[in-house]
């Protein structure tokens, strides 16, 4: 029996993961073994390691790696500190094959105790072009892995480029799309009932049975300290529409702490806003959230996957998610209040798209568990493909 251990460090992740631990958890030649890091422990991120005990997924061990700061050098250290604990992790769990997920500087860290440990590495959703800090932290952990799972062709074409075996490389769709198309829809009672509970506020009155914009926008590490300019510019762009505007907090990344010190200055300069905004919600809530949503604003990568299995209108703010395909309910727009406005009005105007299936059609958590109990296990030794 094959020992599989995935790693996953935050909210986003998990959800693009979460059918392959079920796949791996049920399949009689594999052996789980999850690992939860990053922002999953903190209280201040809705410590989302809550949602995977109530999954029911068993957790072999828990990886405490973020340093306070939200400042690149502390976003660098935990890279380093997370080293040193997967290092202990992996030599205790003593796994097959590690699998490590996207471009998360958390999950780098895993892939470079792997490879550095001689344990085979599987990367998922490798191959994709972003903006940010992101766009060298997939590549590189392309080159540490020896087994992909990209999610389209196009990604495929790419890591094979980079000189990695075809033979392992798998084009098998996107794990998040089958927990999103499985998600049930909930009935207007049972989705204001189930946000509604989230709320520590009794004053919150998010009614998500009246219009809404969502907005989810995260920090851009090779813009630190634009931050707030950038922040502002949004929701400058999106106020006074007359809808309500539900938001979620930005991840841990280096910046964090100027994005979100942005949206507060906006709230408490603009009382008469309908803002509302929470650090973490389940995934059932936020996919029926964002079924009913007028637009999606921001620069999370919810707007260029999810969005387009809905045909929901999305606006796509700045520099983060250039360059990664997407359906044609997707407008683009710098940091610039008018030109962002612009880009909603044009959206709402229109209205719902055509559902596109860019990433998958729902097994791909099925597709990567047979792939991993079958597939030969790859010498540890990387060897550029000659014939790429």
């Amino acid at each position: 029996m094959r020992k599989i251990a995935i790693v996953t460090a935050n909210r986003a992740d998990y959800s693009r993961v979460k059918s392959v631990l079920a796949a791996v958890q049920k399949h009689p030649a594999l052996q789980l073994q999850l690992v939860v890091a990053g922002s999953h422990l903190l209280d201040h991120y809705g410590l989302s390691v809550k949602d995977i005990e109530r999954d029911g997924f068993p957790i072999a061990a828990r990886i405490p790696m973020e340093l306070q700061g939200s400042e690149p050098v502390t976003m660098a250290k935990s890279v380093g500190l997370g080293v040193l604990e997967f290092a202990t992790c992996f030599a205790n769990l003593k796994p097959d094959i590690v699998v490590a997920l996207v471009d998360r500087y958390e999950n780098f860290a895993s892939a470079i105790a792997a490879a550095t440990m001689n344990i085979p590495t599987a990367h998922i959703q490798g191959g994709e072009i972003t903006g940010t800090i992101d766009e060298s932290l997939r590549h590189a952990m392309t080159k540490l892995s020896h087994i992909h799972f990209p999610a389209t062709a196009t990604a495929k074409d790419r890591i094979i480029k980079m000189g990695e075996n075809p033979n392992y490389v798998f084009d098998v769709g996107c794990p998040a799309t089958d927990i999103l198309l499985s998600t049930p829809e909930m009935s207007p009672t049972e989705l204001t009932q189930s946000v509604r509970s989230l709320f520590k506020d009794p004053q919150a009155d998010f009614d998500p049975e009246k219009p809404y914009l969502m907005a989810i926008q995260h920090p851009v590490t090779t813009e630190f300290g634009s931050g707030i300019s950038q922040m502002k510019e949004t929701l400058e762009g999106i106020k006074g529409l007359g809808m309500q505007i539900f938001m979620l907090w930005p991840n841990i990344d280096a910046g964090s702490e100027d994005v979100s010190r942005g949206i507060r200055l906006f709230k408490l300069a603009n009382p008469g806003e309908k803002l509302t905004i929470l650090g973490h919600m389940p995934h059932a809530i936020f996919a029926n959230l964002l079924r009913k949503t007028k637009c999606l604003i921001g620069n999370s990568s919810s707007g260029i996957r999810e969005s387009g299995y809905f045909g929901i209108p999305t606006v796509n703010i700045g520099t983060r998610q250039k360059g990664r395909e997407h359906g044609r309910n997707v407008l683009h727009a710098g940091y610039n209040k008018n030109e962002i406005r612009q880009a909603v009005m044009q959206q709402l105007n229109h209205g719902p798209y055509e559902k596109e299936f860019i990433y998958g059609k729902g097994n791909a958590g099925e597709k990567i568990a047979k792939i991993l109990a079958e597939v030969p296990l790859p010498s540890v030794q990387k060897r550029l493909y000659e014939n790429a």
